[in-house]
């Protein structure tokens, strides 16, 4: 049996234990068509649209170059409701996508990840200095971010952008490769605080496959909640 091509990335405290464009099709089938994204997922589709606050950046496809075509195409079919056990937060997950912890002194994190490996969530919530400003926390996350993928090839950060919730969004992307296979790698990531806590989450995954699951992405960047009166274990 054929091994699939894999291409890792590692999200440093987002996703410690966590790799993006895990899944590529089998090396002797490279020839055959992929299986295309599903833009919409149908049930997503019929639920009632609400006015978002938060809005997933798409790249512009003229302007960058596609990603190989032996990468697997993400598809959500749908959404389902995920709380937190403790009840710090809770938001609508892709279904399928089975939520990992990697447990932290003061700070919980949670990645899903789609079955390819090519998508990932991540929400990141851990207690927040006793006064918290904008500036900082849109600091905090530039740095964050700069230390963890600025080494990697074509890092980009766009700049910070305040959504209609408060919540601050920066675009990022890198090119990730192995062997003969490389792919544009694009993330969004919010920062906000909520009473004593400060929260973070992110939806990443190939740059080109983004634009088809946007609408998706948008309702659970936009169904996240923290409850700031539960402890953080």
């Amino acid at each position: 049996m054929a091994k699939n091509k894999s291409i890792a990335a590692t999200f440093g405290a987002i996703a410690i234990l966590g790799s993006l464009l895990g899944s590529c099709t089998p090396e002797n089938k490279v020839s055959e068509t992929p299986t295309p994204a599903s833009p919409v997922a149908s049930s997503a589709s019929a639920e009632p649209k609400t006015p978002d606050a938060k809005s997933v950046a798409t790249t512009n496809p003229d302007s960058e170059t596609k990603s190989d075509a032996r990468i697997l195409k993400v598809k959500i079919d749908g959404l389902e409701p995920y709380k937190y056990p403790s009840g710090l937060f809770q938001l609508d997950v892709p279904k399928g996508w089975t939520p990992k912890e990697n447990k932290k002194p003061n700070e919980v994190i949670v990645l899903w990840f789609d079955p390819t490996k090519n998508a990932l969530l991540t929400v990141d919530v851990f207690k927040a200095p006793s006064e918290t400003t904008p500036e900082q926390l849109t600091s905090l996350l530039e740095t964050f971010l700069k230390s963890t993928f600025g080494t990697r090839p074509k890092f980009a950060l766009e700049p910070p952008v305040v959504q209609k919730d408060g919540s601050v969004q920066i675009v990022w992307g890198y090119d990730e490769s192995i062997k003969d296979i490389t792919a544009k790698v694009q993330g969004n990531s919010f920062i906000s605080r909520s009473g004593d806590k400060i929260s973070l989450i992110t939806t990443g995954g190939v740059a080109d496959q983004i634009p088809a699951l946007k609408e998706s992405f948008d309702r659970v960047v936009n169904s996240y909640k923290v409850d700031p009166t539960v402890a953080i274990p």
